[in-house]
């Protein structure tokens, strides 16, 4: 018993020596955010649709998925590591690690990709600029402090046989999706529009959207492979922060394209359809990947215990 309390002690004293934020401002923050992904979803078209959306009716369908995913994975994520930092358990940290740059790119794809320009379309959003700001404020909070929690002792060994198949699978399914991308863009930049005519129907969110994609999302996604084959245990806490942005915001995007399939949106992308399910799925697998060694271990140590 007294082994334990000290073991307890000495992980608690660990936790605090190692945030650059204090480990109370980093739990409070993770609720807050977690209490605001909540109260946009309530607000929003899945909600009371108290937040009228200045983009089109696929934007806001869109926008529904993505409330859906905050309610059933995104928030429950902050808010259990919130609490577990609160409580000083270090299993927090790779929780918390998983949404920063999922709620920064939240808060910014909502804020800049409203059709503000556009006279045809009306809403109130920017009479909650400060909901959509704290999400971006919080990340930048909890990816300072979530990383700075990990050491290079917390990363496992990794074998590379598997991984050279692993990195060459989602490099490829990457390289798709840049494709995608691009493709849409010359077809834009020859034509004025796309073949279903969602470009001219809302172009700031298509911007916005494949700026922060091409200049954010797949940048992240080939710097992440590299340093799972280069320096995988250095970049151990980045690499879960990377991990944790693909399988959040990959399941935000399936989420919208379930949505937009049910209202029968022509919008959806067809191609999206199978390259993002596909990267979501590799995105998971490659995050068990970084985290099964210490599930392996808490079971071990639970085992022990009883």
């Amino acid at each position: 018993m007294t082994s334990l309390l000290k073991k307890q002690s000495e992980t608690r004293s660990e936790i605090a020596n190692e945030c650059l934020i204090p480990w109370y401002v980093i739990g409070v923050t993770a609720i807050i955010c977690a209490a605001t992904l909540i109260l946009i979803a309530f607000l929003g078209p899945i909600g009371q649709e108290i937040i009228k959306y200045r983009t089109s009716q696929s934007g806001v369908w869109q926008i529904a998925g993505q409330d859906l995913t905050n309610l059933v994975l995104i928030a429950p994520i902050l808010l259990i590591g919130g609490i577990l930092c609160l409580s000083r358990r270090d299993g927090s940290k790779y929780l918390l690690v998983l949404t920063p740059i999922t709620l920064m790119y939240t808060g910014l794809s909502v804020g800049i990709g409203q059709e503000w320009s556009n006279p045809a379309y009306s809403g109130n959003v920017e009479d909650y600029w400060w909901l959509f700001g704290t999400l971006v404020i919080g990340g930048l909070i909890l990816l300072l402090g979530s990383l700075s929690m990990f050491t290079e002792a917390d990363a496992p060994d990794f074998k590379p046989g598997g991984l050279l198949i692993y990195v060459g699978l989602m490099t490829v399914f990457f390289l798709l999706f840049a494709v995608m991308w691009i493709s849409q863009i010359q077809q834009v930049t020859n034509t004025g529009d796309l073949t279903d005519g969602s470009y001219k129907a809302a172009p700031t969110a298509f911007w916005t959207i494949r700026y922060l994609d091409l200049g954010i999302s797949i940048p992240l996604g080939f710097l992440a492979l590299f340093l799972m084959l280069s320096k995988p245990k250095k970049a151990y806490s980045i690499l879960l922060l990377f991990f944790g942005f693909f399988i959040t915001i990959g399941t935000a995007v399936d989420m919208m394209a379930i949505v937009q399939v049910l209202n029968g949106d022509m919008e959806a992308a067809k191609e999206g359809l199978i390259i993002f399910p596909v990267l979501t799925s590799f995105s998971y697998g490659g995050l068990f990947y970084l985290v099964k060694d210490k599930i392996r271990r808490g079971v071990r140590s639970s085992d022990n215990q009883n």
